[in-house]
């Protein structure tokens, strides 16, 4: 599913939440509101959505995660989920993207194989080393920088997303401070996925909009380059 997404389409947003933009508990009213943000999502144009919550208690968690992956297969969206394995697994999710200080991908594949598999990187050394017999994708960045998160990482820049392309073996999905202001210069890399935090989220009544602003500009770039 996920290959057959990328080798299809030239460009594809993927669309990853934050705590600070999901309610803080699961009542019947918040599902509602993360329900909603899926479907804005899907009206925009995305095609992947990773439920992310660092600090939402797991019996949040879970409810919250539910509603996410059932709008997701309503839309037609590939559902995420970030760093919990276990919830991915016991929830049916596609799969769980895991970073430098998580659980390693190996583990992950050993005990939920079931499970597709997305890793971060930040840096070339890191890309080098993953092993890609066990990711189905790797994330790079942050290619500009993020207001979302603070990271012991700087931002990576576009010429090191040239070459983390080169070097990977799987689709690379470009993240971190990215709009519709510079992704024109993100998909000049030959990049052709690219995740959103907070400028699809930060104005949820703008999700839809920001979406399909985002997508129209990687597709007027990738015209001129004449790839499509």
């Amino acid at each position: 599913m996920f290959y057959d997404l990328i080798q299809r389409n030239d460009f594809t947003l993927y669309v990853v939440t934050d705590d600070k933009f999901l309610p803080s508990s699961a009542s019947k009213k918040d599902i509602s509101y993360i329900r909603d943000i899926v479907k804005r999502c899907a009206d925009g144009g995305a095609k992947i959505f990773q439920y992310r919550a660092k600090l939402i208690e797991p019996v949040f968690q879970i409810k919250q995660a539910m509603a996410a992956k059932d709008e997701c297969e309503k839309n037609g969206l590939i559902f995420f989920v970030n760093d919990r394995a276990d919830l991915a697994y016991i929830i049916g999710a596609y799969g769980v993207h895991v970073g430098q200080e998580d659980i390693p991908p190996d583990f992950v594949k050993e005990k939920f194989s079931i499970l597709r598999i997305g890793f971060s990187t930040h840096n070339i050394k890191q890309v080098k080393s993953v092993r890609y017999e066990i990711v189905d994708y790797i994330s790079f960045g942050p290619i500009f920088g993020t207001r979302t998160k603070e990271s012991i990482y700087p931002a990576t820049g576009i010429e090191n997303l040239r070459r983390a392309l080169k070097i990977s073996r799987v689709p690379v999905v470009a993240i971190g401070g990215i709009n519709s202001a510079n992704v024109r210069e993100v998909v000049r890399t030959g990049c052709k996925v690219v995740a959103c935090i907070s400028y699809v989220l930060e104005n949820h009544k703008e999700i839809t909009v920001r979406c399909k602003r985002i997508i129209t500009e990687a597709m007027n770039e990738i015209r001129l380059m004449g790839l499509n």
